[in-house]
């Protein structure tokens, strides 16, 4: 589309009040504007125009031209698709002021719906979007914009991200009931050196926090002998005695309190990864996303209290 160099919405409001106000100084007071800036706004239309846009008739004010007639209609129809891109916009403002597109790793996903169910209770007039994925994409819908607040597991900082630790989640070390340590009491994390796991890849940021996390017991290797992002299909190797699995707690525990599987257990303090709430450092948090981040950290803290071991610690 052609563009007609200094056609502003301000001049085409100057051009209508004129043709239905009847002359300059009607104009002017009806815009609030000296007569002669009304003056210089049609001289600017009528040279880009190329021709006059209103026959000046002394005592009788002005009246449009045939060229003035056209200009008039197309003036009118362009100042209200502007009005109503204004109004759209605004909707969209308002709407996006209203939603929070919140995103939770997947090893988390099992315990928030309460806490959810909670704030969606609680304001209704927040529209709360949730999309599970794993640590990796929920540092891209961060830093893309597709997400506003994400939480999940892991020590490490991510560059261009702003994060705030909101708790600690218990982690344990799961085993078929058949294998050789799941009888034992109090194990030297050394040990555990000698025996496959399975879990999330070395390469990934959950599997880079594991392995710093059991480094920091005494477990000097992993030997990961099955890597997978998908939590069932790890649980399944784990049935079927393919190897050790550190996972977080609240996922396994129903499978520990049927005898499914077993929790090592270990002579080293318990087994806990921080629980990060992030934002972009560069994106503004909005009211709502304010307030649902303060009530998912208020929840989490009062769960803690009632001393649910499967949910996290603070």
């Amino acid at each position: 589309m052609k563009r007609v160099p200094g056609l502003t919405l301000r001049r085409l409001e100057v051009f209508i009040a004129i043709a239905e106000g009847g002359g300059f100084r009607a104009a002017a007071e009806r815009l609030g504007v000296a007569q002669p800036s009304i003056s210089s706004h049609v001289q600017a239309l009528e040279a880009q125009s190329g021709g006059a846009l209103f026959e000046r008739r002394r005592g009788r004010g002005v009246e449009l031209t045939d060229l003035g007639k056209t200009f008039l209609s197309h003036a009118r129809q362009l100042l209200a698709e502007a009005d109503e891109m204004v109004s759209d916009l605004s909707r969209f403002r308002a709407v996006a002021e209203r939603r929070v597109v919140f995103a939770c790793q997947r090893s988390l996903s099992q315990v928030l719906p309460p806490l959810l169910a909670n704030f969606a209770g609680e304001h209704k007039e927040v529209e709360l979007i949730t999309r599970v994925g794993r640590q990796e994409e929920i540092v891209d819908m961060i830093r893309n914009g597709t997400a506003n607040i994400g939480l999940f597991l892991g020590d490490q900082d991510i560059p261009g991200l702003r994060a705030t630790t909101v708790g600690h989640m218990q982690l344990a070390i799961a085993a078929a009931p058949e294998h050789p340590l799941a009888r034992r009491q109090n194990i030297p994390p050394a040990e555990l050196s000698a025996y496959p796991f399975v879990g999330a890849p070395d390469g990934s940021l959950l599997g880079q926090g594991i392995a710093a996390l059991l480094a920091g017991i005494g477990v000097s290797s992993v030997n990961l002998v099955s890597k997978a992002t998908e939590f069932e299909f790890l649980r399944a190797l784990v049935i079927g005695g393919v190897g050790l699995y550190c996972c977080v707690l609240d996922r396994v525990a129903a499978d520990f309190d049927s005898g499914t599987l077993v929790m090592l257990s270990l002579d080293a303090p318990p087994l806990t990864m921080e629980m990060r709430q992030v934002f972009s450092v560069t994106k503004p948090v909005s009211p709502a996303v304010a307030l649902f981040a303060e009530h998912l950290r208020r929840q989490l803290a009062a769960h803690n209290s009632k001393g649910d071991k499967r949910l996290p610690i603070t």
